[in-house]
């Protein structure tokens, strides 16, 4: 097969998506390498930007680049990729989002992550102006529409997906196939001799004992009532409890770092901005647990990566998490404030339990690779050119 992958997302840029499509390049380089003989079963043409055609340095000769300097979404997308991916004469093409040009003719295969979008949508989950918003959302709706029953196959992160996608769409459950992905931070532990976990801490300006939460923080991420929950936690206890937030800036940090202030929890929360996977690991490792209040996710990759490194889980019971996470966690009600701080104090006063959690969590954890991943879709795409 002459196979066709949309990395316009890879690398660190492209977030959740770009991680996905690095991974699954890296590890389908090594379950399809060329044969002995010089002759690869099959060939791979990635499609980069300019910005990231130098992070991509294919290990195999049947992995070749080529460049698609395409912006995501918008016109030039639908009109100019068409072209860019039929010139290669592809055998099938993957997108690893919805964003498939309704011009393109050729077979593919797509991942849906989320339907975030079709399930957070509204004037509060955006900057974007009214007119300007609806207009975005009158395209995305078609786009994604067009891509979901044109695909020959669907691949989805987690049965919760897959479900939401049979309910949104009416797809044949037959045509959707559920590939977990894994967690991202696997072998950045420090190095022997390096400097100590306490003097990461201590440049951050974290002190101990403190919860952890990495990720964004749009609406539906619910990291406000996780402010209110910290808030009511400390307002029990004698002693300060932390919440540190670590991520990359995005559009609603601002609006964050507000309601923080109008909260009064300025005192309890450490926001961090971007820090290195090394440093990131000493948080996780530092930290009494890991919290995730989200509304919604698609897998719930944070959560893998802190069940990973031996960190108990605290999340809501709410989307895919009680799938991925299974018992390796202890669940509250993301609506209600009280329940989570109830349920971070038990984990603050309870040693047993966090040992329990972390424990479960670093069984949980093996069940999630991304070779396995890779596996699961290379068999995809023989599937969808041959069925």
């Amino acid at each position: 097969m002459r196979i066709g992958i949309d990395a316009r997302f890879f690398g660190p840029e492209g977030t959740g998506i770009g991680r996905y499509t690095q991974k699954l390049i890296e590890n389908l380089e090594k379950i399809d390498p060329s044969t002995g003989s010089g002759q690869a079963k099959n060939e791979y043409v990635i499609f980069l930007r300019k910005e990231n055609f130098n992070l991509y340095h294919p290990a195999n000769t049947n992995f070749h680049k080529d460049l698609a300097d395409i912006p995501w979404y918008g016109v030039k997308e639908q009109i100019l990729l068409p072209t860019i991916f039929g010139k290669e004469k592809l055998d099938l093409l993957h997108v690893p989002h919805f964003n498939v040009p309704i011009f393109y003719r050729g077979k593919f295969v797509i991942t849906i992550h989320d339907l975030i979008k079709n399930e957070w949508g509204g004037t509060e989950a955006t900057t974007r102006g009214p007119l300007e918003y609806r207009v975005k959302r009158l395209g995305y709706n078609f786009v994604i529409r067009c891509a979901v029953h044109r695909a020959r196959a669907i691949i989805t992160p987690s049965n919760y997906v897959k479900d939401r996608l049979m309910e949104l769409f009416k797809v044949n459950p037959a045509k959707i196939i559920v590939t977990y992905e894994a967690g991202m931070l696997g072998g950045k532990e420090r190095a022997a001799g390096e400097r100590k976990v306490e003097d990461v801490l201590g440049r951050l300006r974290v002190t101990k004992p403190y919860f952890l939460y990495v990720g964004n923080v749009y609406p539906y991420k619910n990291v406000g009532r996780l402010l209110e929950a910290v808030k009511i936690l400390n307002e029990k206890l004698n002693k300060r409890v932390q919440l540190v937030l670590v991520g990359a800036r995005d559009v609603f940090r601002e609006r964050l770092k507000r309601e923080i202030v109008e909260k009064d929890a300025l005192k309890y929360v450490v926001l961090t901005g971007y820090i290195s996977d090394p440093d990131l690991v000493d948080l996780y490792q530092g930290a009494e647990a890991y919290v995730q209040p989200s509304l919604s996710e698609g897998f719930g990759l944070t959560s893998v990566e802190a069940m990973s490194l031996g960190t108990p889980v605290v999340e809501a019971k709410a989307s895919c998490l009680p799938e991925i996470a299974g018992d390796a966690a202890l669940f509250f009600d993301p609506y209600n404030p009280k329940d989570m701080a109830e349920k971070l104090r038990r984990i603050l006063g309870d040693e047993g339990l966090r040992q329990k959690l972390a424990k479960r969590g670093l069984a949980r954890a093996k069940r999630y690779s991304w070779e396995t991943m890779a596996r699961q879709t290379l068999s995809v795409y023989e599937d969808a050119v041959n069925g």
